[in-house]
């Protein structure tokens, strides 16, 4: 019996070993591939987003047509943006997140009190806001969207962020508190993870688009992208074919998906720190989390100290919405945000 069990053991371990230099050939010849692919995916995904541009224009023109669409050069960015409401009134900033743009809150600007001066932007990056410097670290991008404030001619305004717009407000606030009136956070982690394992465990496209062929590789197929994003447990509600459309023509534009996927760069962990200054909130403005009560990202078990353990913040739910909670909700959305900025009258 001891000498069936050894032979056993041996062979198991033989059998272990080949098998991991299949499987590792495999993979090796599966990368050999998608890199000797590349370029002719390249080429075909060009074409098929070229070709869906021209195929919706109509669609997405109609889209454009209801918003007042502005365009401004600032600081080396080609800023895209639409202004709404009040020109004359207190500035609310809108910032998206991945993979959205200034649309993601077209349901919630016509429900804001129109008396405030809206301003929704397209990131730095995303959509039309184009820029050359290729420069992604947050601080920059923080300091590129003050400066195109400061073309605006705006000193002080109230920021709501959503996902990677709250992550790039949060960084502006932190620089600049004497500029902010209000801070909205949704849908984004207020306590990072305490290591980057345990982040790129929650977050494995953090660690992977630190590699910008794969994050250009994963974001290029703007079609593929989107339809996975929008028709997942991150939206509660369907998603119109119109509205679908109009985020894949804006995300196919060429660079966007080289552009995104270097904000996940690794020199920029050390600046998550700075949520601390957020979650503890020493500003002279208030701090509103809003945060959706089944979104999977970021489940509600995250946020439920946030009393306990941040007595300047405030934290609201928006109920039956998930992580696009601007596309779930828009009301109870635009209802908070109205409620805060009405507060610091």
């Amino acid at each position: 019996m001891k000498y069936e069990f050894r032979f056993s053991t041996v062979r198991t371990k033989k059998a272990l070993k080949v098998a991991g230099i299949i499987l590792g050939s495999l993979l090796a010849l599966a990368l050999l591939f998608v890199f000797a692919f590349a370029p002719a995916r390249s080429a075909i995904l060009k074409k098929q987003n070229a070709d869906f541009r021209a195929k919706t224009q109509s669609s997405h023109d109609a889209i454009n047509s209801r918003f007042n669409q502005k365009d401004l050069y600032a600081d080396g960015v080609s800023w895209h943006y639409i202004d709404e409401g009040n020109p004359d009134g207190e500035v609310i900033l809108l910032m998206h997140g991945l993979p959205e743009g200034f649309y993601c809150w077209d349901k919630v600007i016509p429900l804001l009190d129109q008396n405030y001066r809206i301003i929704a932007i397209d990131m730095k990056g995303y959509g039309r806001s184009s820029s050359s410097d290729n420069n992604y670290e947050w601080h920059h991008v923080g300091d590129q969207t003050l400066a195109f404030m400061d073309a605006l001619g705006i000193d002080k305004f109230h920021i709501v962020g959503h996902d990677w717009g709250s992550i790039i407000s949060s960084v502006m606030i932190s620089d600049h508190p004497d500029r902010i009136l209000s801070f909205t956070r949704m849908e984004a982690d207020l306590f990072p993870p305490a290591s980057k394992n345990s982040l790129y465990a929650q977050k494995p496209q953090w660690l992977l688009f630190q590699n910008e062929w794969i994050g250009n590789f994963m974001l290029s197929d703007a079609k593929w992208f989107i339809n996975r994003i929008y028709n997942s447990t991150r939206m509660l509600t369907k998603m119109s074919q119109e509205d679908m459309d109009y985020f894949i023509y804006e995300f196919s534009r060429d660079g966007v998906s080289q552009s995104v996927s270097q904000y996940f760069l690794a020199k920029n962990w050390d600046t998550i720190a700075i949520f601390d200054k957020i979650a503890y909130n020493n500003f002279s403005f208030p701090v509103l989390v809003l945060q959706a009560d089944s979104d999977p990202a970021q489940p509600m078990a995250l946020f439920e100290k946030i009393p306990e353990l941040c007595k300047n913040v405030e934290l609201k739910w928006i109920t039956n919405a998930s992580h696009f909670s601007t596309q779930d909700q828009p009301q109870q959305v635009a209802d908070a945000i109205n409620e805060l900025v009405h507060r610091i009258k």
